[in-house]
Order: C-alpha cells, then structure tokens, then sequence
C-alpha cells in the first residue's frame, strides 16, 4: 500500500503557482465568501486565503451573517462579479439550510468561479469543452493520480456519494479519461458488492469509518473525500476504516493530508488559470 501524499504533491503545486505568478503582468485576486460560524469552515477559509497570499495571490474573505438570506448573498456575487479587479471568487460550503445554494452557485459568473462548482462549469465539463473550470476537490483527485501515474483509462471507479460539488464533476473528469464510472448513494443496493468491483474506489459522504475490508477489491486505489469526526477517538477520519484496508488497498489518501490540500492548490490553480484567460481577452 502507497499513501497518496496529498500534502508534499499540493507543495509541488503551490511552488510552481508561485513562479508562474511571479511572471504574470497583473497579480490575481480570490475573494473568499463565508455565511456563519462554523469553525471547520472558518479555517478551511483561514488556510486558503494563508495558502493564496504566500504565493501571490490577494484577496479578501467576506463574513456573513448566518441567518442571512439568499438574496444578500447573491447581491454580495454579482458585486464581485462586476469588479474587474476581482479575479476569481468562491463560496465557503456547506450553506445555511435556509439558503439556496443552487440560486447562489448559478449567480457565480462561470468565468470567475474559481471553486469550479457553478452548474454552467459542470455542464461545460460534461461537454468536454477546454473553458470549463474544474471543481477544485475533483481536479485535486485528478492530479494526484497524475502525480502517482494511475492510469484510469478503461478502470472502473465507483463514487459512493452524489454530491454536485464533488461527486459529479468527478464524473465528468473520469469519463474524459475513458474511464467507465458508477455513482452510488443511500438508495443503492448492494453497495458493498458494487464497491468490491472497483479498481478505484471514491467516497464523498463524510460518515467516518463507513467503508471498511468488505467494501475494498484488492489492490484497488481508494480516495476518501470524506471529513468528520470519530465518534470513538474523538479524531478526524475519513469515509474509510484506514486501519481495515491499508493492506487491500494499493493506494490510498490519507484524512487528513489527502484530498484537502489538494483541493486548496488545486482551488488557486483554478484562479491563476482565470488570470491567465483574461490576459489573453
């Protein structure tokens, strides 16, 4: 078993996105939004916009009101879309239940969304046209295969999960690869059985610990989306029983030090992408 070290390969990343930075004649800027208080998206906030200054990039972090309603927020995008001398902006998931996070997303402008998860991007992804901006966590996964040279031409990946943001432009992004892809969810039946086919196998539910040995085909490359907390240590895990398929599986992303510091890199290489394309208006 090989860990996906998404860590040292998001460093990679950044280094080189500080370079090519360093060459651009304007300096791109990523304006964060946030509604609430939630402390695991207060620093996920915190650690992009720590990430995006050290390599250049500007910008600011929006907070807004938790009991704010949709239409501030949308008021709030079509500001920043406006501002020419925003690069590229982003809104902090999950939403407040009371919000409409489609009618949010759909107000990005699919030029500037640099999080890739306006649906506009999405069916531009499953278009396979070269302006789509990627989902950042699934352009973070792609790139560590890239990175460990997975080749997932005619594998089969099972998504257990369907979550727009993470599990759909991931299916895009596989299918692009030629790879043959299934989508799983709490009404799937059989699910272990459908796993246990995978050569990759990708867990985006956020329930610790879920998948274990039973679920995992040997020598199967498995990526944990997932994010929570243990209920038994008290520990963040991820979607996989780590312990339970370290020895079936032969690649897996650590929780955390996996898909999350891709994400961010992958998330500033998106806004430099944009930075560029504007140049080139």
């Amino acid at each position: 078993m090989q860990i996906l070290d998404g860590k040292t390969t998001s460093q990679k990343i950044l280094n080189n996105l500080k370079r090519e930075i360093g060459t651009l004649k304007v300096k791109p800027i990523l304006d964060i939004i946030i509604v609430g208080n939630d402390p695991g998206s207060l620093k996920y906030v915190d650690l992009k916009q720590t990430k995006a200054l050290e390599i250049g990039i500007g910008g600011q972090i929006h907070y807004l009101d938790e009991n704010c309603s949709t239409k501030e927020i949308i008021t709030l995008i079509e500001k920043l879309n406006q501002d020419l001398s925003i690069t590229g902006l982003m809104v902090q998931l999950p939403l407040p239940p009371h919000i409409g996070t489609n009618q949010v997303l759909l107000s990005i402008n699919p030029t500037k969304d640099a999080d890739g998860l306006s649906p506009l991007n999405l069916a531009l992804l499953f278009q396979k046209n070269n302006q789509a901006i990627p989902s950042a966590t699934s352009l973070g996964i792609m790139k560590l295969f890239e990175e460990y040279k997975i080749d997932v031409s005619g594998k089969n990946a099972v998504i257990v999960g369907r979550s727009p943001d993470v599990s759909l432009p991931l299916f895009a992004q596989l299918m692009a690869k030629d790879c043959t892809v299934t989508i799983c969810h709490s009404h799937t039946q059989n699910l272990a059985q459908i796993c246990c086919k995978a050569d990759i196998l990708i867990s985006a539910i956020g329930k610790p610990k879920l998948i274990g040995k039973g679920y995992v085909k040997k020598g199967a490359v498995a990526i944990d989306v997932g994010f929570g907390i243990d209920s038994e240590t008290g520990k963040v895990a991820g979607d996989f029983d780590f312990d339970q398929i370290k020895d079936v599986a032969s690649f897996i992303t650590p929780v955390p030090g996996g898909v999350g510091p891709m994400t961010v890199a992958s998330l500033l290489s998106n806004t430099v992408q944009i930075a560029k394309n504007n140049l080139l208006k």
